[in-house]
C-alpha cells in the first residue's frame, strides 16, 4: 500500500491557483514496472481541482520563466493540446494560438498529419508537442516537419516518456497489435520506448539544437516539489538556428 502522507502538500497548482493538500495520482492502468520513467510523478499527477497534468505544470513554468512567448506577438502551434495549457495559451492576447491533432476533438482543431503538416516553411516562433511521438511509426518525418515549420530562431517542446534504465530506443515494427504493444511499450497505441540518448539523437538528426531543461536543478527541489514535481523531471527544448546573414 502507497503511504500517501508521504505525498501531501501544501501543493500549488498554477492553473487553478488553488493551494493543494493532495493531487490526485495516476490511474494503475498507466504503470509499466519494465521501465523506470524519467517523468512520472505517479502519486502528485494531477490536480484534484482543474485536473491539471504535472508536465502541464512544469511546460507553464518554463514557458513563464524561460521564455519570451507571453511578450510580444508570436505564432504558436500546440499539437495534441493538454486542455488546462491549451486554455491559457489560448487567452493570451499576445498569440497566434493554432492547435491540432490527426483527429480533432472539436471545431477549433485542426487536422494535423504530424507526418505532413499544412503549414508553409518556417511558419511558428515555437511549437509544443507533448507526449505524440511515441505513437508515430515514422518519427524521424514528424521530427523533421516540426523542425520545418519552425522560423529560424524558434523553439519547441518535444515531450515523450524516456526510460531511464534503457541504453536504446525499444522498438519492433513488427508489433502491431494492441495487446502486443501494450506488452512491449507499456500502451496499446505506442510503438516505442525512448531513452535519452536516442531520443535526443534523433532530434539532433533532424537539425534541432536540443537543450535540457530541469527545474529543479535551476531553481531548486523545493521549487519543483511545489508543483508536485520531482529532481528527475526534465524538458526536451529543441531549437532551430538562426540563419547566418549573407
Amino acid at each position: 500500500m502507497v503511504d500517501h502522507l508521504k505525498h501531501q502538500g501544501p501543493y500549488y497548482c498554477p492553473y487553478c491557483n488553488n493551494t493543494i493538500v493532495r493531487f490526485r495520482p495516476w490511474p494503475d492502468i498507466y504503470d509499466f514496472p519494465k521501465c523506470q520513467y524519467e517523468m512520472w510523478n505517479k502519486q502528485t499527477a494531477m490536480c484534484p481541482v482543474c485536473s491539471s497534468f504535472d508536465r502541464e505544470r512544469l511546460y507553464k513554468f518554463y514557458i513563464e520563466r524561460e521564455t519570451d512567448l507571453l511578450v510580444r506577438p508570436q505564432k504558436l502551434l500546440h499539437i495534441a493540446p493538454e486542455k488546462n495549457l491549451r486554455k491559457w495559451l489560448k487567452g493570451q492576447p499576445n498569440l497566434s494560438y493554432i492547435c491540432g491533432d490527426l483527429m480533432p476533438q472539436d471545431a477549433e482543431m485542426e487536422r494535423v498529419d504530424l507526418t505532413a503538416m499544412p503549414y508553409a516553411d518556417e511558419t511558428f516562433d515555437a511549437v509544443i508537442c507533448s507526449h505524440v511521438l511515441e505513437h508515430i511509426t515514422e518519427d524521424h518525418k514528424a521530427m523533421a516537419e516540426i523542425y520545418r515549420v519552425l522560423k529560424p530562431g524558434g523553439w519547441s517542446i518535444l515531450q515523450v516518456p524516456i526510460a531511464l534504465n534503457f541504453e536504446e530506443i525499444l522498438e519492433d515494427p513488427t508489433v502491431t497489435s494492441p495487446q502486443a504493444r501494450k506488452e512491449h511499450f507499456g500502451q496499446d497505441d505506442h510503438v516505442r520506448i525512448y531513452n535519452r540518448k536516442g531520443f535526443v539523437g534523433r532530434l539532433e538528426a533532424a537539425g534541432f539544437h536540443v537543450v535540457l531543461f530541469n527545474l529543479a536543478e535551476k531553481y531548486g527541489v523545493e521549487e519543483a516539489n511545489l508543483y508536485g514535481l520531482s529532481e528527475k523531471d526534465t524538458l526536451y527544448i529543441g531549437t532551430k538556428k538562426t540563419v547566418p546573414a549573407q
